[in-house]
């Protein structure tokens, strides 16, 4: 007689709720400008153990590297999907800027803390990878060098320093912000691709 593994939804429910309780407390640590965010601080802002901590995230890199992804899960960021290609990379920088704008104080602060620059830097390997995809599938010619570039143009042009230099300082609107994106994103990509040989 072979066992079925014992699930539980209420586990889950519990070990979820635990995770953004450990979240929501980085975040307000983050906020209060401590610059090297230590575990132990985590704990007593949760009001959890150092074990708790540990058992849900292995290391503090582990933590930093949960605390993006947490910030944009507030926001309903994670709710835009991911653009495909360079014809919806407007429509989800419009929606990633509605979605910013949306943050309440206390996320604000933690995103432009040190400790949530640290968790900038662990998403970006992701960030980059989506605008090497956009680059290669819209000009599948396009060195890997060239790829590189445009994802790490992307992800200047989409990092919460862009979007708040774009709202605050330039007064953009949500349009206007995406619309020059979208145009320095077109304008690089056609400066990299390889114009064909004319027969």
């Amino acid at each position: 007689m072979q066992r079925r593994g014992y699930r539980s939804g209420l586990r889950a429910q519990q070990v979820e709720a635990t995770r953004t309780l450990i979240l929501d407390a980085t975040l307000r640590v983050m906020a209060q400008g401590i610059a090297t965010l230590s575990i132990p601080a985590v704990a007593r802002e949760a009001g959890v153990s150092l074990g708790t901590i540990y058992y849900h995230f292995a290391t503090k890199a582990d933590l930093l590297a949960e605390v993006y992804p947490h910030l944009m899960r507030r926001a309903g960021v994670d709710k835009v999907p991911l653009p495909r290609t360079v014809d919806e990379v407007r429509e989800a920088v419009r929606a990633i800027f509605e979605r910013m704008d949306s943050l309440d104080d206390l996320a604000r602060a933690a995103a432009v803390s040190p400790a949530g620059e640290e968790a900038r830097h662990a998403s970006m390997r992701q960030r980059l990878e989506l605008g090497r995809r956009i680059a290669r599938d819209h000009s599948p010619t396009l060195s890997r060098s060239d790829e590189d570039r445009i994802a790490r143009l992307m992800a200047v042009l989409i990092s919460s320093a862009s979007l708040r230099t774009w709202r605050r300082h330039l007064g953009s609107s949500v349009d206007e912000a995406a619309a020059d994106i979208d145009w320095v994103l077109r304008a690089a990509l056609a400066a990299a691709t390889p114009e064909e040989d004319p027969q």
